[in-house]
């Protein structure tokens, strides 16, 4: 019996279409943020080191997150005992819903927690440069790397962990398709809403919060105690 459901195409000219617009979103936002940064803003170097960590990590993960909701959509639903009739079409999108879902809320969390972790394991062996945001005076492209290194390291661990997640919550990946079913007469607005404006929403969020973990820690504090003189300053 052949399924009434029409497939989410993750990889269809529309859906490589959005996937253009939500990246160039996605850098705006990051422009968005520097604008607004300061009052003592990172040296410009250093914010292109920041940021393109980021950038690359998320295109990193994002490739991940197709490959994953497209191949291995059969090989989950398997491992999680969910049974589904034999002509029922797995549908990639609610993978990928689950995947952008998870990867910016407790994904964040738990990335910070890698990255903390393999940079004080590195720095207890003596290996230099590896603190995030701080990449000596002026910049070395090989601190960079290091790091840039460690963050999508920690990515990989970070996926690995959402993933055991996953598997002891089954109910998480019923609930995903539960939510996109009502999509399901609607192909084209379902891929418009999985993968540009959820991802574009949790993006954001994602990418201001994880740019402040990444970053390093001295602008914060100089930019506090900015602050806090001022408004000593006003209320004399």
């Amino acid at each position: 019996m052949p399924s009434d459901r029409e497939e989410c195409e993750l990889l269809g000219p529309v859906a490589l279409t959005v996937q253009c617009v939500l990246g160039l979103l996605s850098m705006s936002s990051l422009l968005y943020k520097r604008m607004n940064e300061g009052p003592v803003k990172r040296p410009f170097k250093i914010w292109v080191f920041d940021v393109s960590k980021q950038v690359i990590g998320a295109s990193f993960i994002h490739i991940l997150n197709l490959v994953l909701s497209i191949i291995s959509k059969i090989k989950l639903i398997s491992s999680l005992s969910i049974k589904k009739p034999k002509w029922s079409d797995d549908n990639p999108c609610d993978y990928y819903f689950l995947n952008i879902l998870f990867d910016t809320t407790i994904g964040i969390p738990i990335l910070y927690f890698f990255i903390t972790l393999i940079t004080k394991i590195l720095i207890r062996f003596n290996v230099r440069g590896v603190k995030s945001g701080e990449y000596d005076t002026p910049p070395k492209l090989v601190n960079y790397f290091k790091q840039l290194i460690i963050y999508l390291c920690s990515l990989g661990l970070m996926k690995v962990s959402i993933y055991y997640i996953t598997m002891c919550f089954p109910i998480l990946v019923k609930t995903a398709i539960w939510l996109l079913s009502i999509f399901d007469k609607y192909p084209n607005t379902q891929i418009t809403f999985v993968l540009l404006i959820f991802p574009l929403i949790m993006n954001a969020f994602q990418y201001y919060v994880v740019d402040n973990l990444i970053q390093s820690h001295s602008y914060y504090k100089v930019n506090k105690l900015i602050h806090e003189e001022e408004e000593g300053y006003g209320s004399v």
